[in-house]
This record gives C-alpha cells, sequence and structure tokens, in this order.
C-alpha cells in the first residue's frame, strides 16, 4: 500500500496530478477541497519543478484492477474519506468528489442531519445522503470540531497532526459547546444544558466522539429551525 508520496510535481489537470517521486511518475487523483490549496503551485521540468508531499489512499480491487491514488493534504481529511468510504454504495471515488466543502463543514452536516446540503455534494444522490446521515452521524463529531484555518497553508508531509483533542473536561466541553451553537444551531442555554446532562449520565466522557453520543443517546439534541 502507498501510504504517502513526495516528490516533485510535473504535470496538473483539473482533478489530478503527475507527481515524480525518484523519477517515478505517479498519476494522483486530488479531491477538490486539497486542489484548491494545491492551486498556486506550478508544474514544471527539471530544477524548477515545485516540490510537493501528499498523504494518499491506495485502491485496487478485482473490480477494478487498475489502481487507483487518491491523495490529500492533511491525514484528518484523509481519515475523514476513509470514514465515507465506510457507507453503503460509497466508492472511493464517489466519495473523493465528493469532497468539495471543508470537512469540517460536511461532518457538522452529517451531525445535524441535513440532507439537503449533502445531497449538494457532487454525486451525492437522496438515497447516498440517507445513508451517510444514517451510518455516519454518531462518528464524525472529531471531524466537525476542526476549526477553520486548522489547517496549514502549506501542502502537508504525511503524519501531520490531525486535530487535538483536549485532555480536560473543560476544553472537551467547550469544543462541543461551539459545535452545538456555531454550527448545529443550539441555544447556548440549551447546549449547556446538552452537555451537562450527558455528563451526569456519564461522568468519565473523555473525546469529543463519547460526548456526541451520549448527548444523541440522551435524545435531546434536535436542530432548531
Amino acid at each position: 500500500m502507498i501510504a504517502s508520496l513526495s516528490g516533485r510535481l510535473r504535470r496538473k489537470s483539473e482533478d489530478r496530478l503527475v507527481l515524480d517521486v525518484n523519477g517515478v511518475g505517479y498519476e494522483v487523483f486530488v479531491p477538490p477541497i486539497a486542489m484548491r490549496e494545491l492551486a498556486d503551485l506550478k508544474a514544471a521540468e527539471g530544477e524548477a519543478a515545485g516540490t510537493l508531499s501528499l498523504v494518499t489512499y491506495y485502491h485496487a480491487t478485482r473490480d477494478q484492477p487498475r489502481p487507483v491514488l487518491i491523495g490529500f493534504t492533511s491525514e484528518l481529511d484523509r481519515e475523514f474519506f476513509e470514514r465515507l468510504i465506510t457507507v453503503k454504495d460509497m466508492g472511493p471515488m464517489v466519495a473523493a468528489r465528493a469532497l468539495s466543502s471543508p470537512v469540517g463543514e460536511i461532518a457538522a452536516a452529517i451531525i445535524r442531519q441535513d440532507e439537503k446540503y449533502l445531497r449538494s455534494l457532487p454525486g451525492i444522490g437522496p438515497q447516498k445522503a440517507k445513508n451517510i446521515v444514517a451510518q455516519l452521524q454518531n462518528k464524525v463529531a472529531k471531524f466537525a470540531l476542526a476549526r477553520e484555518g486548522g489547517r496549514s497553508e502549506e501542502p502537508v508531509s504525511a503524519g501531520a497532526p490531525a486535530a487535538v483533542v483536549p485532555p480536560d473536561a473543560d476544553g472537551l466541553r467547550d469544543l462541543v459547546f461551539e459545535v452545538l451553537v456555531k454550527q448545529l444551531g443550539h441555544r447556548p442555554s440549551e447546549a449547556s444544558q446538552l452537555i451537562g446532562d450527558a455528563f451526569k449520565r456519564r461522568p468519565g466522557i473523555a473525546s469529543p466522539e463519547e460526548l456526541f453520543d451520549e448527548i444523541y443517546r440522551g435524545g435531546g439534541a434536535t436542530v432548531q429551525a
């Protein structure tokens, strides 16, 4: 499996690029969110060629024997993509093309069951939107917590850190409170109540995923109209 590539950019088109790694040219499909980050990187020949590091997903099956490499500029984006392809009828290329908005925005839409938003993504129809919500609603909290601007403006190498989860309960409360209010439309007082009730039911919560799971399990997290 090819997990990362670092080399010189030889060619770039609308949705893919060729990366020269020690004389071997790798064609990599790049999702829209990553391609936007690479918009200013120019392909060139010789020493003038721009250098680039990507984390990659390698896909090859019996039904699709020609290998496909999908490239990302952050580990967090690849991890979200890998979560997305677990959804029924969601192939790697469909999932990659659907990543036309920041991962944090897509994850927040999944949490608030916003199928209309999901249908606005390339290649996502009504049934796929329903499947995404049904299968991922309680599994994408860490991605919804990704802050705006948290990604480096430069292409990043493999191993770049994902979102950091604060070890203390207060920091955890603050992160989830921000998502509930700013992204999911809850009133501040309601968000505080939801979080407080979740900790009363389960004092040992230690991660955003666990806290969101407990909030939804309690049946109190409904999106405001």
